[in-house]
């Protein structure tokens, strides 16, 4: 793996150099079928017995778990959030395991049943079970989970494989994971409201094997996943956009403090929708096929031969995600984070 493998604007440099290091020193497994940042989920080959999906991931305490506000919300989320991947990856989840670090005296019992029913519930869901883990004690929350899936031979997805010209679909409607993170640490609390719980979308699985090409999740945000996609098959992409795409109620937050809804798709609180490229002949059929597996499958956009990385909001505007994107991940979404959105606006991104 080389530098030119992580130098892409989805990356940041300084995770990419360290990636890129950590795998110098490691030995490449021959059974495994992917290449670096080519599938949400690791791929493996094992021969007569099929091929294994893996893939682990760690939520830390801070902006990260600002959507989790309760320990059920907590446990569901460190669920989902690898699950999600299993998903892209057109995989059925068997397993999950949970690793905790906590900071000594600071949950009690009744806490740690809420975690581990919101764990338990979300594995439910998605048709699997927590069978371990581990905990230790830390200076701030930390949750990771490893989940582990099955696939058929032939009958996996992975970011690779699109081509120009083929239209992107998102399995749902998007906003609602960056509208979840604002309400929590620019207004300071959710209020009455239910705690928000996204769903992996495990079930889009046998629709997407039949027709994607390239699937990837949106954990990290609406437009970052467009543009993985994008960069990683060497291809330029336009989203455009439009009412139907955002969640509702993400739609009234973002209208009510004067945001631009294309905000709630840029930021990296992500909603777990899956981000899909098919040819633009099967778009349609894709989106009634997931439509009859209860899911509002919606076109975002369009994969191009040329460079560009553009998005087009609901007014026609064209702005580059080269400077847009790098301009909203720069802000500290701990910090002031409605005056910060609010002076990056000002400067006429």
């Amino acid at each position: 793996m080389t530098s030119v493998d992580w130098a892409r604007l989805y990356l940041d440099a300084a995770e990419g150099s360290l990636i890129t290091a950590m795998r110098e020193g490691m030995t490449r497994s021959p059974r495994q079928l992917n290449a670096a940042f080519e599938a949400d989920a690791e791929l493996l080959d094992l021969g007569p017995a099929g091929l294994l999906a893996v893939t682990v991931d760690t939520l830390n305490g801070g902006a990260e778990l600002a959507t989790a506000p309760t320990p059920y919300a907590k446990g569901w989320l460190t669920t989902t959030v690898s699950v999600s991947d299993l998903a892209a990856v057109a995989a059925d989840p068997v397993a999950v395991l949970i690793s905790c670090s906590l900071p000594r005296d600071g949950w009690t019992n009744d806490q740690a049943r809420e975690f581990g029913r919101g764990a338990s519930d979300a594995a439910e869901r998605y048709g699997c079970h927590i069978v371990g883990g581990d905990t230790n004690w830390a200076a701030e929350e930390s949750f990771t989970s490893c989940a582990i899936g099955t696939l058929q031979r032939g009958r996996f997805l992975s970011r690779v494989g699109a081509r120009a010209g083929d239209a992107l679909y998102v399995t749902g409607p998007v906003g609602a994971g960056n509208s979840a993170g604002f309400r929590q640490l620019a207004l300071g609390s959710v209020g009455d409201e239910e705690p928000w719980l996204p769903e992996a979308r495990v079930v889009a699985a046998e629709v997407l094997r039949g027709y994607a090409r390239a699937c990837i999740d949106t954990s990290d945000g609406l437009l970052n996943a467009a543009v993985g996609l994008a960069e990683i098959n060497g291809l330029g992409v336009e989203v455009g956009l439009h009412a139907e795409a955002y969640d509702p109620a993400t739609m009234a937050l973002a209208d009510s403090f004067g945001l631009p809804r294309w905000l709630m798709a840029a930021g990296e609180w992500g909603e777990f929708e899956l981000l899909y490229a098919v040819a633009a002949a099967d778009g349609e059929r894709s989106a009634r096929a997931l439509a009859e597996q209860g899911l509002t499958a919606i076109r975002v956009g369009q994969l191009t031969a040329g460079p560009e990385l553009l998005l087009a909001d609901e007014s026609g505007t064209r702005r580059d995600l080269r400077e847009l994107l790098p301009r909203v991940r720069a802000i500290d979404p701990s910090g002031g984070l409605l005056t910060d959105l609010l002076d990056l606006l000002s400067k006429g991104v």
